[in-house]
C-alpha cells in the first residue's frame, strides 16, 4: 500500500522502498491536481454574503453591471479550460499509476522466492517462460522545490522514467531472442541477403543507360544435423534477363521475345557433406556448387567488395552437379575452446551519424536505453592448413555430343595460415601489419568452357572447341586493417574453331585481377574486413583472348562472347546498422581495340547499393 494522501497533507509514513516513494509522487501530484478547486472552500465568508452583493450589483448602472457580466463570463470559460486540462491530466496520471511498477500488486509469495544462486542456476530456455522484472525506475523527487514544479512538467517526467522502463524491458527480451540465432528448429538455420541497385552505366555502342534493379534476392537454408552430417540449400531470384552489369551479351531467355525474361526463383545451391574436418583429414560432399577456380565461388558479395563482378568470376564460374572427397592436413589437435573475448565494437562514421544528427534537428529525441555490456565472443580453432578437394562431374553434351561417361573433373590444393607477431592482441590496435592471414591455392578443371559465360556466350561453336583444361592461382592475405586480393585464370590449350563469318578463329582466354581494401575503426579482432563498418576498395580485372567472335544473326554480322579488356572499381561502404549496408562504386571498362574486333571505346558507371543480410 502506499502512503495515505488527505487533501494535500502527507501521512509521515511516506518512507521506505523507491516503490513508494513513487507512490508518494503520483499522490502529491493528484493533491496538486485537487487543490485548484478548492479555491472556494478557503473563503467560506464569500458565500454568507453573495445575497448582500448581489441587492449592490442590482444598484449599480446598467453598463457596469453588463461589464460585470463579461468578466464573470471570463472567468467562467476559463475555469472551463481549467477542469478541461486537469481533468486530462488526471486521465494521464490514472494512466500511469494503472502501469507503474509501484502500483503492481505483488504476489502473497514473492517473500519465499528461491535464494538468488538458486534462481541463477535455472537453465536458459526458461527464459521466455518467465516473467522478466524491468529495473527500477529511480526514486522520484519529493523535496519541495519539486513539489512547486508544474503539474505539466511532472506528468511527462513521470511518461519519460515509464517510456525508459519499458525500453529496457524490451531490450532485455531482445538479447535474450538474440541468443537463440537464426534457427528455425535445433537443425536448420535461415539466413539470406536482399540487394538493391541503383545505376547509371554507359556503352560501348549505345547511349548511357539508367537503371533501378533487384540486385540480389536469396534465402539460405544450412542444415546441422550432427558435427558429421551437414547440408546447405540456397534459392535465388532470377529475372531471367541476365546480369546487373552487363557487357553486350545477354543469354539465351525461354521466351519468343527478345530481352524479355520471366522472373522465377530457382535453386541456386545446394550440398550435402558428411564428415567433420576438424576431427577427421576426408569428408564426401555432394551437390550443385561451383567448381574451386580461382576466387569464384557464385557469391561475389562475400568474396569482394565491389559492387559489379571481376572479369575473373564472370568469366569462368563454373557451376556444375558434382561429387567427390574433400581434405584438410593435419587434423588440429583436441583442446580446450579458448577463452572468451569483447571484441570491440566498429562503429559507422558517415551515413549513420549524418542520419541521426539530422533526426535531431528535426526534433526526434531517441528514449533513454538502459547500456548493456558486450558479450565475450569465443573465436573458432584455426583449420588445418593445407586443405583440398577432387570433385568429378558430367560436362555439356554441347562440348561432346552424345557423351555417356562421367569423364571431367575439378582439383584444388591450398595453404592458409595466420599470425599475430608474436604479440597479444590488445597491443595491436596501431599496428598495420599484424595480425595478418594468408590463403593460396591452386585449381585444375578438364573444361574451362563449361563455365556459365563461355558455355553460353560459346555455344554455336562448343562441338568445335571440345574439352579445354585450365588452371588458376589465387592468393588472399590481409594485413592489420588492409585486405588483399590476387587471382590469374587461363586456359592452357588453345581453342581453334570457325566463327559464323568463317573466319578461323584460335583463342585462349585468360584473366586476372587484384584488389586492396581499407577498413576504417579497424581493431585487431575484426575476423573479416569490409564486414562492419565503413570500408574502401579499389579493384582492377583485366582479360586476353576475349575480344568476342562474330556470327550472323537474321544475315547482319553480330559480336558474341566478349568482356572488356581492363575493368576498374572504386567502391565505399558502410554498415549503417547491423545487417544494412550502403556503398557507391565508381566503375570504368575500356574495351578492345578496333585491330582485334573491339571498338576501342571507354564505358563509365555509377552505382548505388542498399543491402539487407539476416
Amino acid at each position: 500500500m502506499g502512503p495515505r494522501m488527505i487533501w494535500g497533507k502527507r501521512d509521515e509514513r511516506v518512507a521506505g522502498s523507491g516503490r513508494r516513494r513513487h507512490a508518494a509522487e503520483t499522490s502529491i501530484i493528484k493533491s496538486t491536481t485537487r487543490g485548484r478547486y478548492r479555491v472556494c472552500s478557503a473563503y467560506p465568508f464569500v458565500f454568507r454574503a453573495a445575497p448582500a452583493l448581489f441587492s449592490l450589483v442590482l444598484l449599480v448602472p446598467s453598463h457596469a453591471a453588463a461589464a460585470e457580466n463579461e468578466d464573470i463570463a471570463v472567468l467562467r470559460r476559463m475555469l472551463g479550460e481549467l477542469k478541461a486540462e486537469n481533468r486530462k491530466l488526471s486521465e494521464r496520471l490514472s494512466a500511469l499509476e494503472g502501469t507503474s511498477p509501484a502500483r503492481r500488486s505483488k504476489p502473497a509469495a514473492e517473500h519465499q522466492r528461491p535464494a538468488p544462486a538458486v534462481t541463477a542456476a535455472k537453465p536458459a530456455s526458461t527464459v521466455l517462460s518467465t516473467p522478466v522484472d524491468p529495473p527500477a525506475l529511480p526514486a522520484p523527487d519529493l523535496s519541495e522545490a519539486a513539489a512547486k514544479r508544474p503539474l505539466n512538467e511532472r506528468v511527462r517526467d513521470l511518461e519519460i522514467g515509464w517510456a525508459a522502463n519499458e525500453n529496457a524491458t524490451r531490450q532485455i527480451l531482445r538479447d535474450t531472442l538474440n541468443k537463440t540465432g537464426p534457427k528455425i528448429n535445433n537443425f536448420l538455420s535461415l539466413s539470406g541477403v536482399i540487394e538493391g541497385v541503383a545505376s547509371r552505366t554507359g556503352s560501348f555502342t549505345g547511349p548511357t543507360q539508367e537503371n533501378l534493379s533487384l540486385g540480389t534476392a536469396e534465402l539460405d537454408f544450412d542444415i546441422k544435423l550432427s558435427d558429421w552430417l551437414t547440408g546447405a540449400m540456397v534459392l535465388h531470384f532470377d529475372n531471367g534477363t541476365g546480369a546487373i552489369f552487363p557487357t553486350g551479351n545477354q543469354p539465351v531467355v525461354p521466351t519468343n521475345i527478345a530481352g524479355v525474361g520471366v522472373d522465377r526463383f530457382t535453386l541456386d545451391r545446394t550440398h550435402i557433406a558428411v564428415g567433420d574436418l576438424m576431427q577427421f583429414p576426408i569428408a564426401a560432399r555432394f551437390g550443385v556448387e561451383v567448381l574451386h577456380f580461382g576466387t569464384s565461388t557464385g557469391v561475389a558479395r562475400l568474396d569482394t567488395l565491389s559492387i559489379g563482378t571481376p572479369l575473373t568470376t564472370e568469366v569462368f564460374e563454373n557451376r556444375q552437379t558434382a561429387g567427390g572427397l574433400e581434405f584438410a592436413w593435419p587434423t588440429p589437435p583436441r583442446q580446450p575452446p579458448p577463452a572468451p573475448v569483447v571484441v570491440p565494437r566498429v562503429s559507422p562514421l558517415v551515413v549513420a551519424p549524418a542520419v541521426s544528427q539530422l533526426m535531431r534537428w528535426l526534433g526526434y529525441t531517441p528514449l533513454p536505453e538502459r547500456p548493456f555490456r558486450p558479450t565475450p565472443v569465443t573465436f573458432p580453432f584455426d583449420p588445418a592448413p593445407f586443405y583440398g578437394s577432387v570433385m568429378t562431374y558430367r560436362g555439356s553434351d554441347s562440348i561432346i555430343p552424345g557423351r555417356t561417361k562421367i569423364d571431367d573433373y575439378n582439383a584444388s590444393l591450398g595453404f592458409r595460415t595466420r599470425g599475430h607477431c608474436g604479440v597479444p592482441y590488445d597491443q595491436l590496435k596501431d599496428s598495420l601489419v599484424c595480425p595478418w592471414t594468408l590463403d593460396f591455392h591452386v585449381d585444375y578443371d578438364t573444361s574451362v568452357f563449361e563455365s556459365r559465360f563461355l558455355r553460353t556466350s560459346y555455344l554455336p561453336f562448343l562441338n568445335q572447341i571440345g574439352r579445354i583444361p585450365g588452371v588458376a592461382a589465387s592468393l588472399k592475405t590481409s594485413f592489420g586493417p588492409f585486405a588483399f586480393v590476387g587471382e590469374v585464370n587461363a586456359a592452357i590449350q588453345d581453342a581453334r574453331f570457325i566463327d559464323g563469318l568463317g573466319i578461323a578463329r584460335n583463342m585462349m582466354p585468360m584473366t586476372w585481377q587484384a584488389s586492396i581494401a581499407y577498413q576504417f575503426d579497424w581493431n585487431p579482432w575484426i575476423q573479416e574486413i569490409g564486414a562492419q563498418g565503413d570500408f574502401i576498395s579499389l579493384g582492377y580485372s583485366g582479360s586476353k583472348d576475349m575480344a568476342g567472335v562474330s556470327i550472323l544473326q537474321n544475315g547482319v554480322p553480330t559480336r558474341i562472347g566478349f568482356v572488356p579488356q581492363h575493368r576498374l572499381f572504386l567502391t565505399g561502404g558502410e554498415w549503417v546498422m547491423d545487417g544494412l549496408k550502403v556503398a557507391v562504386e565508381y566503375s570504368a571498362n575500356w574495351d578492345y581495340p578496333v585491330s582485334v574486333g573491339g571498338t576501342g571505346k571507354v564505358a563509365h558507371g555509377a552505382f548505388g547499393l542498399i543491402q539487407l543480410n539476416f
